[in-house]
């Protein structure tokens, strides 16, 4: 059963954001033609239960952060959401819990941010069958109860992608579809400056941001909090910002 969306009736489903004049037209195509394509069916109704930003009337904002765990940069970037007394979603792998970096999974979780499924090997789920879906999503999951005490019904697919299938596939176990509604690029702008100009430049009430943990984000995630608390954005954790459970 999808989960209640208490904004569900206000406005509006946002656009996903991003641009730098750093990016080559190669890059800017591509991402113009991925937006397009998935932001169109969830608008119309096509896609059920995926969520691209939050409440667009209040100054309320999320950080996400992909790809997690690894034992520096997530470290690191703990490091400084503590220091902001900031609460965050890591969207993490299943495969990448190993014995080395279980403790930083785990203190993530103690720290009060969202440890959430981004799939156990970080594949593209629209190049996989229904029951190949499920496994990588039911072993990701278990794999952060095992950890953390709680099992995940919020994930985010890798590079965002979908379709009718893996829609129709997380719905049915009762998984609700988290994408963005401003990708900071920070997994292609190496240059954190530009990073911190394209969040800064671009955000609006409701969204919710994109970013990874590599050394990019590390560099640019305190000025980005800095930035856009100055500008009266309040940063609230993904399952606040939205309303609903993030676990089972």
């Amino acid at each position: 059963m999808f989960q209640l969306i208490l904004f569900a009736d206000l406005p509006a489903i946002y656009d996903i954001r991003g641009a730098s004049p750093l990016l080559d037209s190669n890059m800017s195509q591509f991402l113009d033609t991925w937006r397009t394509k998935t932001i169109t069916p969830i608008k119309s109704g096509e896609y059920k239960n995926v969520i691209v930003n939050g409440d667009t009337t209040k100054k309320n904002i999320a950080l996400t952060f992909d790809d997690a765990p690894d034992k520096n940069n997530t470290a690191h970037l703990l490091n400084i959401l503590k220091t902001h007394h900031i609460k965050a979603a890591f969207f993490m792998i299943g495969s990448t819990m190993n014995d080395t970096n279980a403790t930083v999974v785990k203190r993530a979780s103690d720290e009060g941010h969202l440890v959430l499924n981004h799939t156990f090997t970080h594949p593209r789920l629209t190049n996989l069958d229904e029951s190949n879906i499920t496994a990588q999503l039911d072993q990701a999951a278990t794999r952060i109860e095992t950890i953390t005490g709680h099992y995940p019904i919020l994930y985010r697919p890798p590079y965002g992608s979908i379709n009718p299938l893996v829609i129709e596939t997380v719905n049915t176990h009762g998984l609700t579809t988290v994408l963005w509604s401003l990708d900071s690029l920070d997994w292609t702008l190496k240059d954190s400056d530009a990073v911190v100009e394209n969040v800064v430049s671009n955000i609006r009430n409701g969204d919710i941001i994109l970013m990874h943990r590599n050394p990019t984000s590390v560099r640019a995630l305190s000025s980005i909090i800095e930035k856009l608390t100055e500008r009266g954005y309040t940063f609230l954790r993904l399952d606040e910002l939205l309303g609903i459970k993030a676990y089972r």
